[in-house]
């Protein structure tokens, strides 16, 4: 179910988080903020925090945080929908004005539009376009192995009014051009809904995701390792692996091909399991870069990630399992 994002921050605001967690445990009070023990892990030290004036907590410790919904989620174990539904029922507010809002058709129509990339230029977007979204706690990727330093290193946010992961699209020298969202619905299918949707036009796609942090350690390496999503960037780069971009799909265009070719390092692709490096599109690809550099390939013949139908990157199974794959990658001659 998809909420208006005015409506969740309208009933947010409406319950005091320290009276509502005061209920439940004795707070104390340092400064402007309010401390105490945080009940997901061994905390000698409160580290838990609530800050009055923005009406949300934080914890040191584990890096959790938010506001009243994500609260419910992380302490109370509800669901996103079961969490609104309570902070309705605690401001007497009623659901059925919050739900099918404007951006529940945009995201349906968007499912049913053919984008096509336009050879054109992208549009430097200001920063109060990403900023307007919420810094949090995002459970699921913490428990598939990224790390809180990593989530907030490439600045991941949340979108309420969709329910959505939000990142920002950056190119090379650092310019928003691009806002980019993945859905937490798991059911997003049986919806109608996209797992993925920019936020803006997408104009040519000539960008490789990550390349703002990551390119002083690819210069160093003399290597790149091109993966398909920043979700696997942002786990080889919390183990030390940080000469590596996300292409954010198999295929890449003839921009990001001159893009890898200006960088003049080797080029290691690292694609998910059910990707074949001998589809037509990805042989073209390594044969126009060999003219101009080394190019391997981190391929998987025993299975390791489970096959074609497992869909597994090779940053999916752990550190141990990347630098068996990585040490094992092939050199395309």
């Amino acid at each position: 179910m998809e909420y208006d994002e005015d409506f969740l921050r309208s009933i947010s605001e409406q319950v005091d988080l320290v009276d509502y967690i005061g209920q439940k445990t004795e707070l104390e009070q340092k400064g402007k903020d309010y401390f105490c023990r945080c009940s997901k892990h061994i905390d000698n030290t409160p580290s838990f925090s609530i800050t009055p004036e923005k009406n949300s907590y934080y914890c040191f410790s584990c890096g959790r945080g938010g506001g009243i919904i994500q609260y419910l989620q992380d302490y109370e174990g509800l669901s996103f929908d079961e969490a609104v539904q309570k902070v309705c029922r605690l401001t007497n507010s009623d659901i059925s004005t919050m739900c099918y809002s404007p951006t529940v058709k945009f995201l349906k129509s968007v499912r049913r539009m053919k984008t096509k990339s336009q050879p054109t230029r992208h549009t430097i977007l200001p920063e109060c376009e990403y900023t307007k979204y919420l810094k949090g706690s995002i459970t699921e990727w913490l428990e598939e192995g990224i790390r809180q330093r990593e989530i907030d290193l490439f600045d991941i946010r949340i979108d309420g009014r969709s329910n959505r992961i939000v990142y920002p699209v950056r190119d090379i020298d650092g310019n928003l051009i691009n806002i980019k969202g993945r859905t937490r619905f798991k059911n997003y299918k049986e919806m109608g809904l996209m797992k993925y949707i920019n936020y803006f036009p997408i104009g040519t796609m000539d960008y490789i995701q990550g390349l703002d942090i990551t390119l002083p350690y690819i210069k160093e390496k003399n290597e790149i390792v091109v993966f398909e999503s920043l979700k696997s960037v942002m786990k080889c780069y919390g183990w030390g692996y940080k000469n590596v971009g996300s292409a954010e799909k198999h295929s890449l265009t003839m921009e990001q091909i001159r893009l890898l070719i200006r960088l003049k390092v080797d080029v290691t692709f690292a694609y998910d399991s059910d990707v074949s490096y001998k589809s037509k599109d990805i042989v073209d690809t390594i044969r126009i870069l060999k003219k101009f550099t080394n190019v391997y390939i981190i391929e998987d013949p025993d299975n390791w990630l489970g096959g074609i139908d497992a869909k597994n990157s090779p940053a999916d199974k752990g550190l141990q399992m990347f630098e068996k794959l990585y040490q094992n990658k092939r050199r395309v001659r």
